[in-house]
């Protein structure tokens, strides 16, 4: 890996040096405008021909430049020297000079890279740089290059070879579209000027060079640290540096790539006739040496705009990236746009890549930037052709544009360098979809993709408020097995953020998808029971640490309380996944009291589990036409359930006398806390999967006698009672011989019916006692029971008959079983025979 250099774009040099600069660019443009109009007539400094050194030894002038600096104009050129001979050709025999088309004469020197060329080995050849300081003259053309020898015969000890002159119509600078072929870092290179690009960004322009490097060599290029400058038609001079992704760049053999340069230039400066400048520092002498000269082609306005969902490769550590805006939407909420992103990243190179810690924000054409939180490409890691989608979200005011927003992608920032958008995506312009119940719509995110369906909405009481249950459905579309991350919900009704209240309820905590696999989810939260709600939003969110991105949102207006209805008689179903059971109303009655009535069910829940198994926790409610709820009390088994096995299940509540309860439904789920099914006996924060059961309320009709007295599930049969009062005592005594049996069949929570004894005499004096089912009457056949009242019988009774009443006694309220008369004998106290 090569380091990235920092560079920095400035205004070249102090104004000193750009007056020097100016000079160069006035000769630029002057020398640069012939050479436009007639390349035609374009003259190379081959056609100068060659200059015998000796037999079979000669030069040639390849190349000459001139570059503006502040203690003198720097000319360079390029001697190849050719040696034809069988021996070596020492360099120091020769020497050249140039002469000014002013007429100033200076002896050229070797370059420090070149100083240490001595000679030139028999049969081959050699190239050799020379510089010299030319003062203020500013031109190439009918400048002369002269060849010496040195001659010890001469006067002067110097023998002229022979004169390169540079006619009048040579330009040192290439002509638009020109290629020129150099040698970098001893290597033949083809470079060309390829582009010139303007970027507006922020107020500021920029410029941005593209040059084709084409390795003609055997072994690799590597950058050799040029500098380059911009040079405006009038004159003004700029310095350019590397972008990021050209920085450090390489150049295979037979390879040729295309390398950009950037520069800031006042917005005001013309951008016609530009010419681009290399230079070459030779640290040993301090000087810059130039290198080559590019009339550069017409600018054009750079476009980084990225059209609607098209795909925008950008190159990272030399490998290519795809990047694009998948899909986007917005909803608004008071004054705001809420917009949701997802923007796809892949590596489609041949190793891994870690992205840099890329800003993203959201540019209006009304000038305003909104900054886009980017943790989820924090040190992002793709592996060859390994793909992210990565979901924003950002809030715009709604007073702009919405339709023209463009999300910008830019480097991270870096002191003193330019930072130009990668990319500008066209975010297209879509507004958030209703789900609607049962309609299946297709979502792609980071974890696979995925059918999702909003099942239901139902809003139900709880307490003194009410609940929203939302059931999603989310299915695996693809053929490989995914894993659902752990999710919380965010849920909006209208503008009310009710996420504190809410929680997730899944069928088992292990979320993993089989290929097209279905997991049902449900979204519960609470609400004012008052509170109008037209537009219902729930938002599954994953997190991790600090970092939150949504999984995935459903918004909808269609808010009809989806309640399944269940005829009297009926039956329902529990398809909760190690709950399923058939649920049924066995019976409902109604205990009348002096100023409230019980409202009483039974419910037969039997197992569908094939194995043993323990039910779901019922909550329930009895809901009256005119949608008045009274929350009711469950009791149920707490022990498993075998296979096929039964459940009573006792629901009640006390209802006010006005309330009529022929016309009650019974809203029973099943109970839910901290996410999963209510274990059972334990405290519910919610309910699912509601139902409405209508109800076939029986009233209790009393029996005329108390030969089949049904308490479900204890039956009863009184078989005789005889009640005896004997003289001279204060008590009735009744003796009962009763039947008692229970039914096996079915689990049940504790009994809290309470049998209740009344005893009536012939004056109309009642009795009574309460009685324990199981406890106070054994089970068992021919089983006798006796009691005491007592009273001042004696007094007033000599016989006959009492009545006696059965009462099933629930919750203090009662409901008259059955009655039936039975003999009351007197007994005589017999005097003793003492």
């Amino acid at each position: 890996m090569h380091k990235r250099r920092k560079k920095y774009v400035v205004v070249l040099f102090s104004t000193a040096v750009l007056s020097q600069l100016i000079v160069y660019g006035a000769y630029a443009a002057s020398a640069g405008s012939p050479v436009t109009k007639s390349t035609t007539a374009e003259f190379t400094l081959d056609k100068l021909g060659s200059i015998a050194l000796k037999s079979n030894v000669s030069v040639k002038l390849m190349d000459i430049n001139i570059l503006a600096q502040p203690s003198g104009n720097t000319l360079t050129y390029t001697l190849h020297y050719s040696n034809g001979s069988d021996s070596n050709v020492s360099l120091v025999d020769y020497f050249s000079k140039v002469t000014t088309a002013g007429g100033t004469v200076v002896q050229g020197s070797p370059i420090t890279s070149d100083a240490t060329k001595k000679s030139v080995p028999a049969k081959s050849s050699l190239s050799v740089t020379y510089y010299v300081n030319i003062g203020q003259a500013i031109k190439v053309n009918g400048a002369k290059v002269s060849i010496f020898g040195w001659d010890f015969n001469s006067s002067d000890y110097q023998k002229k070879l022979g004169v390169f002159t540079v006619p009048a119509n040579y330009s040192m600078v290439a002509a638009k579209g020109q290629s020129k072929n150099i040698m970098m870092n001893d290597l033949p290179v083809t470079t060309k000027a390829e582009s010139l690009q303007m970027i507006k960004l922020n107020g500021k322009v920029y410029m941005r060079v593209g040059v084709s490097l084409a390795n003609s060599g055997t072994k690799v290029l590597s950058d050799p640290g040029y500098k380059a400058y911009l040079t405006s038609a009038g004159g003004t001079v700029f310095e350019l540096k590397l972008d990021d992704a050209s920085s450090s760049y390489k150049v295979q053999p037979q390879e040729k790539k295309t390398i950009y340069y950037m520069g800031e230039i006042p917005s005001y400066i013309k951008t016609v006739n530009m010419t681009l400048q290399f230079a070459q520092e030779d640290s040993t002498l301090k000087i810059d040496l130039p290198v080559h000269s590019f009339i550069l082609p017409a600018v054009t306005t750079s476009n980084l705009a990225v059209a609607n969902y098209d795909v925008k490769k950008i190159s990272i550590d030399k490998n290519t990236v795809e990047t694009q805006i998948s899909s986007a939407s917005v909803y608004s909420e008071n004054d705001t746009a809420k917009w949701s992103l997802q923007f796809r990243i892949k590596n489609v190179g041949n190793k891994s890549i870690t992205l840099p810690a890329y800003e993203l924000a959201i540019k209006a054409t009304e000038g305003f930037i909104i900054p886009v939180d980017t943790k989820a490409l924090t040190k992002l890691t793709l592996k060859p052709f390994e793909e992210k989608i990565i979901d924003l979200s950002a809030d715009v005011r709604l007073s702009l544009n919405q339709s023209t927003l463009q999300l910008q992608l830019t480097e991270p920032a870096v002191a003193d360098k330019i930072i130009v958008p990668t990319a500008y995506y066209q975010i297209p312009y879509s507004q958030e979809k209703n789900s609607f119940i049962g309609l299946e719509s297709i979502l792609e995110n980071s974890h696979g993709t995925f059918g999702v369906k909003l099942d239901s909405i139902q809003r139900l009481p709880w307490a003194d408020e009410d609940q929203i249950v939302a059931k999603i459905s989310i299915r695996n579309t693809k053929l490989t097995t995914v894993k659902l991350p752990s999710l919380k919900a965010l849920v909006k009704a209208g503008l009310s953020d009710l996420s504190s209240t809410a929680q997730i309820v899944t069928q088992n905590a292990q979320m993993s998808l089989a290929p097209h696999e279905t997991a049902e989810m449900y979204v519960i939260a609470k609400v004012p029971y008052s509170y109008s709600i037209n537009q219902l939003r729930v938002v599954l969110q994953e997190t991790s640490g600090d970092d939150v991105k949504n999984f995935l949102s459903l918004n909808t207006t269609m808010l009809n309380n989806a309640m399944n209805t269940v005829v009297a008689g009926g039956s329902f179903h529990i398809d909760m996944t190690g709950k399923t059971a058939e649920v049924r109303e066995r019976r409902t009655t109604v205990y009348s009291g002096s100023s409230s009535n019980m409202m009483y069910t039974e419910l037969e829940m039997k197992s569908e589990e094939p194995r043993q198994s323990k039910q779901a926790q019922l909550v329930a409610y009895y809901k009256t036409p005119d949608n008045q709820y009274y929350e009711a009390k469950v009791s149920q088994s707490s022990d498993a359930t075998s296979p096929n096995g039964k459940n009573l299940v006792t629901v009640w509540s006390k209802l006010p006398q006005s309330v009529n309860t022929s016309q009650l439904v019974l809203y029973i789920g099943q109970g839910v806390a901290d996410g999963k099914l209510t274990a059972l006996g334990g405290t519910s924060t919610g309910y699912i999967n509601t139902v409405g059961l209508s109800l076939n309320t029986v009233a209790v009709t009393p029996s005329s006698n108390l030969n089949n007295v049904d308490m479900f599930p204890y039956s009863l049969s009184v078989v005789n009672a005889v009640g005896k009062i004997s003289e001279g005592k204060d008590a009735l005594n009744t003796v009962i011989t009763y039947n008692l049996s229970k039914n096996g069949d079915y689990e049940a929570g504790a009994y809290e019916h309470k049998l209740v004894l009344e005893i009536i005499d012939p004056y109309g004096q009642t009795m009574e006692k309460t009685l324990t089912l199981g406890t106070d009457l054994p089970m068992g056949k021919y089983k006798s029971y006796s009691t005491t009242f007592n009273s001042n019988f004696d007094t007033r009774l000599g016989g006959g008959t009492i009545r006696m009443n059965l009462y099933d006694e629930f919750q203090n309220q009662r409901v008259l079983l059955g009655s039936q008369y039975y003999p009351l004998t007197y007994e005589k106290t017999v005097p003793s025979n003492e």
